[in-house]
């Protein structure tokens, strides 16, 4: 039972969207620039850095990684 629990909130907490995962300590004062639109620069915790784009396929926002 506790281990069926545990799953659930497994797969709650990593079946969020994009925009809720987003924490305090993801922020960042870069930006990403395209020849059409600035985006702001987010991190995880582990330090990658991410964009937020418009995945137009499935009209749902996905993380796009970057090199800096």
């Amino acid at each position: 039972m506790k281990e069926l629990i545990l799953i659930l909130i497994v797969f709650i907490l990593t079946s969020c969207s994009v925009e809720q995962r987003i924490y305090k300590h993801s922020y960042t004062n870069e930006s990403y620039y395209t020849a059409k639109m600035r985006y702001q620069v987010y991190k995880t915790i582990f330090g990658k850095r991410y964009i937020i784009v418009l995945n137009e396929k499935q009209t749902k926002f996905k993380r796009q990684y970057i090199k800096r």
